[in-house]
């Protein structure tokens, strides 16, 4: 795996939709929490989100058509497989079009709820659900594309139609670890000599009524108008909408066609926990690190930084504080998240962690928890970066993503600005 680099990077985030942005807005504690608009959020537990401004899919899609079968998770997916692929200079003349491949993770599969209003209040009589009416009367007046746009390969489908994307191809409905599962998977997929580009990462959008309903049942929501990752006074995460996918080829093929890398992938780590659907165990992150490590050939005191899961939940915070404090013991390497000023993002959460992991490698600095004010004691053996950004050595990351059902990921990366010296 040590000879797949990464090109490209496109990000669309509720902070900016360029890693750099992103990285010196979280600098300076920002955040994108703010009161949800678009709905009505009184039947939930949490009134707050990150929501994505100033995105028009419009701007970003060529064919206006297809618009009306997408989506914001789809546009946010599309907008930033054009922007890594700008960034990668890739160009249709790069590769054979059967050796260009796709790997995306997929949020939830199901189109826009409000699509069916319409045919829900055609169905209520009394306040009470006739399903003859709404069979009658209902059924009638609903888009009959609305389930086109709820299928899970959507970003996908589009992007490999638009592209010209022949080769291998895979889609991962895995929630939380959907993003570090697509790009770990091609950067083997190009380990293994099958393709010679892949396009791979992951889009959401959890601020809608249909993830404020699951979570909140989970009880895994933030009742603050902000989260507090690895704080006392965490009570959960906010949700967030976002996309990032990146360019992934063999070092090889990159120098061929005159493309100067951002970073190796060297490592992929895969545990599950097997503890329902919002359980954890700090014996499953610990496994998906060594995992991720002895791929790489890595020792923990090899990690500079850990960009880790932090979504704010109290249990998991407090697993996850006990697996790094496990792992690295007196290594303590600078720990940081991004979900406190992000939210979290479900299926790209991952993906926007790998964006800011690269983005400290490049500036060597790396930026602090938002939200983070009083370490909970769980996590108080960690090296978290706290309340401004830290300028440190970044050759070597790890960046952590965890999903439903105790599922948990990470990734490592290497810097290519690295030196003798720092050998």
């Amino acid at each position: 795996m040590n000879g797949v680099v990464i090109t490209g990077i496109g990000v669309i985030s509720p902070l900016g939709f360029d890693a750099a942005e992103i990285h010196q807005r979280l600098c300076r504690l920002e955040s994108a929490a703010a009161p949800i608009s678009g709905f009505d959020t009184g039947p939930f537990p949490t009134k707050y989100g990150c929501q994505i401004k100033g995105f028009q899919g419009k701007d970003w899609i060529e064919n206006r058509k297809n618009l009306k079968l997408m989506t914001p998770a789809v546009q946010y997916g599309l907008a930033a497989i054009k922007l890594a692929v700008q960034s990668a200079a890739l160009t249709p003349q790069s590769t054979h079009p059967e050796r260009l491949g796709m790997f995306v993770g997929a949020g939830t599969a199901f189109g826009e709820m409000g699509d069916l209003v319409p045919a829900l209040e055609r169905a209520s009589v009394d306040d009470h659900y006739d399903a003859r009416r709404f069979a009658a009367e209902g059924m009638p007046v609903v888009n009959p594309l609305w389930l086109l746009k709820g299928l899970s390969n959507n970003v996908l489908g589009y992007a490999s139609a638009l592209l010209d994307a022949q080769g291998i191809n895979t889609n991962y409905c895995n929630s939380g670890v959907g993003a570090l599962q697509a790009v770990g998977e091609a950067a083997w997929a190009l380990a293994e000599d099958r393709a010679d580009v892949i396009i791979a990462g992951a889009s959401d959008a959890a601020v809608n009524p249909e993830h404020l309903t699951g979570f909140g049942r989970l009880g895994v929501l933030s009742a603050q108008s902000a989260p507090h990752p690895f704080d006392r006074s965490h009570d959960g995460f906010l949700p967030g909408d976002g996309a990032a996918f990146f360019v992934l080829e063999r070092a090889a093929h990159a120098a061929a066609r005159g493309v100067q890398p951002i970073a190796r992938i060297t490592g992929l780590g895969n545990a599950t926990a097997l503890r329902g659907l919002s359980g954890c165990d700090p014996r499953a992150i610990v496994a998906a690190f060594k995992q991720a490590l002895q791929v790489a050939h890595w020792r923990p005191e090899d990690v500079d930084v850990v960009h880790a899961h932090g979504n704010g939940n109290p249990r998991y915070d407090a697993a996850e504080a006990e697996a790094l404090g496990t792992l690295f013991g007196a290594h303590r390497p600078a720990i940081t998240a991004d979900k406190g000023g992000l939210g979290h993002s479900i299926s790209a959460a991952g993906g926007l962690s790998l964006a800011l992991a690269l983005q400290s490698m490049r500036v060597q600095t790396v930026p602090p928890i938002v939200g983070l004010n009083d370490i909970d004691p769980s996590a108080a053996a960690l090296a978290l970066v706290t309340d401004a950004p830290r300028a440190t050595r970044v050759l070597r990351s790890a960046v952590h993503s965890a999903g439903l059902g105790g599922q948990t990921c990470v990734l490592t990366l290497e810097s290519l600005g690295r030196t003798l010296e720092d050998a």
